[in-house]
């Protein structure tokens, strides 16, 4: 310590002084640091007392006030303050970025953690690269499976069944191998997102900055060790697993590949097939065959292709499957109630026996809507269509037990036999000479049963002539089979021979499922004179006693591609025409097709036409006679219009809209047009809150406006009203529910009338009450209660006024009623010598003029 220093009292003061001098100086303040500022007043605070620990260390304080600092020791002083503030401004700022890498370290270990904890999670619940293996070893025997005859065990000749057969399979293979592929693509992604997430936080510098201070690095270091024990089996795990995804994928990838390269293989081979239709394929029938498979194998690979698209087929369409069944139910609904109203007594049990249609409802059920409603599947295979056209020949069968001539029904039986053979013929899917040998017996068989039937006669009896052609043609198609045969066009004889049988049976069934329709339609016409309630409120004097025109034009359109679709050359031109309709294309952000335009605009048009025909085959037709029946009123009105709702938002999901952009626009047109069209608005929200109040019905006898008459129809935005005379008068929604409306239809159209009818002075009024009494009490069709009642009502110039009142039931009795009771009133009033006055004037002449002188 320099010797120079006062050690008393006034020294001190003097140093504290020069102290907070060189504190607040700015010479001070430019040699220090950020730090330092910020905590300026702590380290003032230490100096101080620092220096005066230094002052009074063996030093008196009666010297004290004699000494003074030289100018050389207060420049050291200032040195070693400098010295001190410097120091401690590094210890301050080390102590803070301390803290922060221990907050930001700690932040860092809950992420590791938090990650290492959801990466657990999704481990345990278990990446299934086990089901992918697994179905993906399953896809890969199906894969043997459909490329067999084709690309392996070749056989003689690629045929046009097998390559459209396998073509289905591996299309149906692909796709699920692509989702598959994608899952294990999902899979890595999320796997990879782990993994990186762990390596961004082990290699943080951050969390490798270790703390001076003992105990705090023991505390940090245990927490290293928790996080290490953690994630150590999980990273382990996750390498691991990460393996198994990739493996996973690469076998996916392979497989998708080569379904791929099997497609395209299959789609040469098709159009190799198809320029070759007319050329030689295989060797003449009398030649040894070349390069043959064993039957027994191509009759099992057959069966195993076969079974796996069906499977693959119903799976996909098990929707379909379901409408199919809604309307079987429906059919069979409808017949049985159409049975038990001809068993009541509404058809004489002679007339009961020649309408087929109600031999057996669930039998005639199946035949129309399987023979109707087929169409719906898209790109059915062979075996379902198969399956689906000897169902419904085996139902006609047991329809026509007893119904046709014995004669017809043994050609309809052998052309069946035939036919399933044929079906059963083409589920082959190679070529052996086995196969064509029996194709040369079926084509001979059916030409030969064709021209027996032809030749034999009898057509007086056959119930439907058309039928006839259908056998010419049969019978053609099968000679033409033969040759094509014999010398060696294998694929177009086959073509020929199978489409000439399933073309007659088609055939067949269409013409007598619309025989049917027409016989339900008959019946029911005749029968349900008004909509009833367990048949959805159909009115039959509307739809007719006939199947519509359109009905014959689907069939015969339906038939001719259920012909064409056996040969290649209708998919040659129909696929343009699919690739142009399903083409995605390109509008700014939008992407669309053409199918999906044409989609929107016909779910929009269909639903609108479903919406006017329950409006209209559930109508009131003006043959209804039953006035007081349960009209459906404004129920259909809410039935169209959540048909017309349905429309709208299918047809933009069709299209791939999203709703809520659909909304705003809406929302954003409501608000501008509302302005502009607010009494069509208001006309059509009228018409709903119709449809839930119901005050009116279709059917009712209202006034309203002035105007008295029946309503017909409530529609969305108006209703019509049949006037009395006849008029149809369209009111508005609005108007019905604004106008003080009358119904004369409620309360079971009870109404209250009125006669007024004069009598003379001198009649005696309790007899002429009792007699009205009378008269009104014993008609017929005035109502008990409320009873009928007479008033006396003034004294008119001539007459004494009486007002009788009654009540009628019914809607439009009361003008009869009162032209009747008008006429009893004269005549009993003549009978009891009461007088009806009619209006006079006395003239009294008053003379007042003097005699004459």
């Amino acid at each position: 310590m320099p010797a120079w220093i006062p050690l008393h009292l006034p020294a001190i003061i003097y140093t504290q002084k020069a102290l907070n001098s060189m504190i607040t100086s700015r010479y001070l303040v430019s040699f220090t640091i950020k730090p330092i500022i910020l905590e300026s007043r702590l380290l003032r605070t230490r100096l101080i007392y620092l220096v005066l620990v230094l002052m009074c260390f063996g030093v008196g304080l009666e010297e004290a006030s004699a000494i003074a600092p030289p100018q050389d020791s207060i420049r050291n002083i200032t040195d070693t303050l400098r010295t001190l503030l410097l120091k401690e401004a590094g210890t301050s700022t080390e102590t803070f970025k301390t803290h922060q890498v221990s907050v930001q370290q700690d932040l860092l270990l809950e992420s590791l953690i938090k990650n290492i904890r959801g990466t657990r999670d999704y481990l345990k619940a278990g990446i299934d690269t086990v089901g992918i293996n697994n179905e993906i070893k399953d896809l890969r025997v199906k894969y043997n499976i459909a490329i067999d005859g084709i690309l392996t065990n070749k056989g003689s000749t690629q045929t046009e069944r097998n390559l459209t057969s396998s073509y289905k399979l591996l299309h149906e293979l692909l796709s699920r191998a692509q989702k598959r592929d994608q899952q294990a693509i999902q899979i890595k992604n999320k796997l990879v997102t782990y993994r990186n997430t762990f390596d961004s936080l082990n290699s943080d510098p951050r969390l490798y900055i270790l703390s001076k201070d003992s105990a705090e690095f023991m505390g940090y270091l245990q927490q290293l060790v928790v996080a290490a024990t953690e994630v150590h089996p999980i990273e382990t795990t996750l390498t691991q697993g990460l393996k198994n995804v990739q493996l996973s994928k690469m076998r996916a990838d392979l497989l998708v590949y080569q379904l791929q390269s099997a497609l395209e293989q299959i789609d040469q081979f098709e159009r190799q097939l198809s320029a070759n239709t007319f050329r030689k394929e295989v060797s003449y029938l009398h030649e040894p065959p070349i390069n043959s498979r064993p039957f027994q194998d191509i009759v099992t690979e057959s069966w195993k292709k076969g079974k796996l698209i069906l499977s693959f087929y119903l799976r996909n369409n098990a929707a379909l499957l379901g409408v199919i069944l809604l309307l079987l139910v429906f059919a069979i609904v409808f017949l049985r109630s159409l049975k038990n109203k001809v068993r009541n007594g509404h058809i004489p049990k002679e007339d009961q026996k020649k309408y087929l249609v109600l031999k057996m409802p669930v039998v005639s059920a199946w035949i129309v809507v399987l023979s109707i409603f087929q169409f719906i599947f898209p790109n059915p295979p062979f075996i379902f269509s198969a399956i689906i056209w000897v169902s419904t020949a085996v139902c006609l069968t047991i329809l026509f037990g007893s119904y046709i001539t014995r004669y017809w029904m043994v050609f309809w039986v052998g052309m069946c036999l035939l036919f399933i053979l044929a079906c059963a013929d083409n589920l082959l899917l190679q070529a052996s000479r086995t196969e064509r040998w029996i194709m040369l017996l079926l084509a001979v068989a059916g030409a030969a049963w064709g021209l027996i039937f032809l030749f034999k006669g009898r057509r007086e009896v056959l119930r439907e002539k058309a039928i006839i052609y259908f056998i010419i043609y049969l019978v053609v198609i099968e000679c033409l089979s033969v040759p094509a045969n014999i010398y060696g066009r294998y694929n177009l004889a086959k073509a020929l021979m199978t489409s000439g049988f399933i073309s007659v049976i088609v055939a067949i069934t269409f013409l007598w499922t619309v025989r049917l329709i027409n016989e339900a339609l008959t019946l029911a016409s005749d029968i349900f004179e008004i909509p009833e309630r367990r048949l959805f409120f159909i009115n039959f004097d509307v739809v007719g006693k006939k199947a519509p025109s359109f009905l014959y034009v689907f069939l015969v359109i339906g038939w001719f591609i259920l012909f064409a679709r056996n040969f290649y050359a209708f998919k040659l031109v129909t696929a343009p025409i699919l690739d142009f309709l399903f083409q995605q294309r390109t509008l700014g952000s939008y992407n669309f097709s053409f199918f999906n335009l044409l989609a929107f605009f016909g779910i929009l048009i269909l639903s609108s036409v479903v919406s006017r025909i329950v409006s209209f085959f559930a109508s009131d037709g003006p043959s209804a006679k039953d006035e007081n029946k349960p009209g459906l009123g404004s129920w259909l009105l809410l039935i169209r219009i959540a048909i017309i709702v349905m429309g709208v938002l299918l047809a933009f999901a069709a299209t791939g809209i999203p709703l809520d952009r659909v909304m705003i626009v809406l929302g954003a047109l409501g608000v501008g047009v509302g302005f502009g069209l607010q009494t069509i608005v208001h006309n059509l929200v009228s018409g709903v809150i119709l449809a839930f109040e119901k005050p009116v019905n279709v059917g009712d006898l209202v006034e309203v406006k002035g105007k008295t008459g029946t309503i017909k129809n409530v529609g969305f935005r108006s209703s019509v009203l049949e006037s009395v005379d006849g008029a149809q008068v369209t009111i508005p929604n609005g108007d019905l529910l604004n106008d003080h409306l009358i119904n004369w239809s409620k309360n079971n159209a009870l109404r209250r009338n009125e006669i007024v009818v004069g009598v003379g002075y001198d009649t005696d009024l309790k007899t002429a009450e009792k007699l009205l009494l009378t008269l009104m009490q014993e008609h017929p069709q005035v109502v008990k209660l409320p009873a009928p009642l007479v008033f006396v009502n003034s004294f008119d110039e001539s007459a004494i006024q009486l007002q009788l009142y009654f009540w009628t039931m019914g809607i439009r009795t009361p003008k009869a009623v009162k032209s009747q009771l008008i006429m009893s009133i004269q005549q009993v009033f003549k009978e009891n010598g009461i007088t009806i006055p009619y209006p006079q004037s006395d003239l009294h002449i008053f003379n007042n003029l003097p005699p004459e002188k």
